[in-house]
């Protein structure tokens, strides 16, 4: 489902993709340019074996052949894989055992409903590339894992500083070098180039400090904002545009 604002959020981890802006790329596009980055990556991998890891959460929409799962992007392909039999294609005894999904389905369905105000889970099996092999329904308030090694846990979220232009998700929540953060209350905000234009510098520092919803509004126009953003487990603590 689509995100809403929150100002203390679960912290989201890295993802290892080319950004596609959400605004500027039709379905098209962006299958077009997963397709391109497929095909020479397996000109040069050829015979070599596809290694996925499984990513399993909230499936959320952010573009057109784009979903993120716990803060991490991912795309699909035109081979990907799609399963569902509860809220996506539906069907009775749509689901195994362990309640997964095992009905054919298609990318149009999982967008329509991601995109919706029903909440729906995945197991992804993504590429290091970043291009879903797989993605699985399932039902997240019966599903259970088949007994195994036990998992490691979960990681707080990326922490660290990133640089770069700034993809505008949602009120509040945004990606640099293909990571998505959050801002909060506490998050400070140096701009004035692009953001706060016309705000006063600080005779000592020389940055000027941004107010949220005027530095907000200009990252969701579609302005190019620069900035170094200072994360800690997924939430901002600073923006500096530059």
């Amino acid at each position: 489902m689509k995100r809403s604002f929150r100002t203390t959020v679960l912290a989201l981890a890295t993802s290892g993709l080319v950004v596609v802006g959400s605004s500027a790329c039709s379905s098209g596009e962006v299958i077009d340019t997963v397709s391109s980055v497929g095909s020479s990556q397996a000109g040069a991998d050829s015979g070599a074996a596809v290694v996925t890891e499984p990513r399993n959460g909230e499936l959320e929409y952010l573009a057109p052949g784009k979903f993120i799962i716990d803060g991490e992007a991912f795309f699909v392909t035109e081979e990907t894989r799609y399963l569902g039999g509860h809220h996506v294609c539906p069907a009775e005894n749509g689901l195994d055992e362990n309640a997964f999904g095992i009905v054919e389905c298609d990318l149009e369905s999982f967008e329509a409903v991601a995109q919706g105000e029903t909440r729906i889970f995945v197991q992804a099996m993504v590429d290091e590339n970043g291009n879903a092999e797989s993605i699985t329904e399932y039902d997240n308030d019966s599903h259970h894992e088949p007994e195994g090694p036990e998992a490691p846990e979960e990681s707080g979220g990326f922490t660290g500083t990133l640089a770069g232009g700034l993809d505008y998700v949602a009120p509040g929540e945004y990606i640099v070098e293909d990571t998505a953060f959050f801002v909060s209350e506490d998050t400070v905000i140096h701009a004035g180039i692009h953001a706060c234009a016309d705000g006063v510098q600080d005779p000592d520092t020389g940055l000027v400090t941004c107010d949220f919803d005027e530095f907000d509004a200009t990252v969701a126009s579609g302005n190019p904002v620069l900035a170094e953003v200072e994360i800690v487990d997924g939430i901002a603590t600073s923006i500096t545009e530059y």
